[in-house]
């Protein structure tokens, strides 16, 4: 049944693509197409209203970007489509419940045997217009401007000018726009500071007839984005970014299979009245992870030495972790006592260190910064607390040889 999921036919790539590919996955994890095909629409309406109520309690306290304007017209408004679906109780206001109300609303068409699932992800027409699926009550729906104005200026060689020519119009039937929601819902790393993050995983659909890696890829993305959704990192410096997300997931101890990466992460910003797509990465966090996690180890087999940092109300698990914070601080705001930006320079030496396995490299980093702590940490005054607070602990020997020790 799988063989019938004509994914390699649909005519772009990207984002949709990659949320349609996770929302797939997320059934195979479900081991729904393992169904007989006289029980499919009713296991898939299952996983549909279970993430739809998993995601509604999870994101009680989360709120997203309200539905703008051309979509809130062709959804409920103006043309009605979602609301000629899914009818009128409901109706959602933010972008985080229009996938909620989608997948309920998809789930119930299912039972109703209203919609066929397995029919509609075998249609895919590519015309004038993309349409995936058939039309249900002779309607099709726009992708949500969140994902399909992102995608449209993601690859620009000039500030909102789209470089991949006229695109066709993308439409979707009830269940490749349920498809789209689940892969939302899945990948939504978060959204904060205006921006929306989400973790994708780019070509994710040839694993669909592989149970462990299926397995793999939704265990790497559910932990890499509650891990973001944590943290609320920002990409302004990737190398503080990613080895910010590292120490999130090697504090937790969370696992993810190598298999899995690389990882695509998507900051979305609304830049005037288009969603842009303002960063996307490939993330490999294979080094960084396994570096954190053998640092923190050093660091908890050494119970002569305490490594907390702490200061009023912020506690820090030990110096790396507070300078990787300190670090984010100084990307909004210069630290006092930081005159030469040596967090960040430090950081990114750390990176490279880190990526390239250089333990040469790593010992001139942490003397280069040991250097400059020894001035800063006897400063009389002028010095950011933290800072200080922070240095102090770091220049311990023990947590120097937990550092050097991988």
């Amino acid at each position: 049944m799988i063989k019938n999921i004509a994914l390699h036919d649909l005519p772009f790539s990207g984002m949709l693509r990659e949320l349609i590919s996770i929302g797939l996955i997320e059934l195979a994890r479900n081991n729904i197409f393992e169904s007989e095909e006289s029980k499919l629409d009713d296991k898939v309406a299952t996983v549909f209203e279970k993430i739809a109520d998993q995601f509604e309690e999870t994101f009680r306290d989360t709120f997203t970007s309200k539905i703008v304007l051309n979509d809130r017209s062709a959804y409920f408004v103006k043309s009605r489509r979602l609301v000629k679906w899914y009818g009128e109780k409901n109706i959602p206001q933010d972008y985080k419940e229009l996938m909620i109300y989608a997948l309920r609303g998809t789930a119930e068409l299912l039972r109703k045997n209203r919609v066929d699932f397995l029919k509609s992800i075998q249609s895919i027409s590519v015309g004038k217009e993309v349409i995936l699926g058939k039309e249900y009550k002779d309607s099709l729906a726009i992708v949500p401007a969140v994902v399909k104005q992102a995608e449209f200026y993601e690859y620009q060689h000039e500030f909102l000018k789209p470089t991949a020519g006229n695109k066709p119009e993308i439409l979707l039937d009830p269940i490749w726009f349920a498809l789209m929601a689940l892969g939302f819902l899945k990948c939504f790393a978060g959204y904060y500071g205006g921006k929306y993050y989400f973790i994708t995983k780019e070509g994710a659909e040839a694993a669909l007839d592989s149970p462990s890696q299926v397995k793999d890829i939704v265990e790497a993305i559910e932990t890499t984005t509650s891990t973001h959704i944590d943290l609320k990192p920002t990409p302004y410096c990737e190398e503080l970014y990613e080895l910010r997300l590292s120490y999130g997931l090697a504090s937790r101890m969370k696992v993810i299979s190598r298999e899995v990466y690389p990882l695509k992460a998507y900051e979305i910003s609304l830049v005037g009245n288009a969603y842009t797509c303002t960063k996307t990465m490939l993330l490999n966090l294979t080094e960084s992870l396994d570096y954190f996690t053998a640092y923190i180890n050093n660091l908890q087999s050494m119970s002569e030495i305490s490594t907390e940092v702490r200061i009023k109300d912020l506690h820090f698990d030990n110096p790396l972790h507070a300078l990787l914070e300190l670090g984010e601080r100084e990307l909004r705001k210069p630290v006092e006592g930081d005159n030469s930006m040596i967090i960040l320079t430090f950081v990114k030496d750390l990176y490279r260190a880190i990526k390239t396995k250089n333990t040469q490299l790593l010992e001139e980093t942490l003397l280069r910064l040991l250097r400059i702590s020894h001035s800063i940490s006897s400063a009389k005054k002028g010095v950011n607390a933290l800072l200080r607070e922070t240095l102090k602990h770091f220049m311990i020997e023990p947590h120097i040889r937990a550092m050097i020790s991988i």
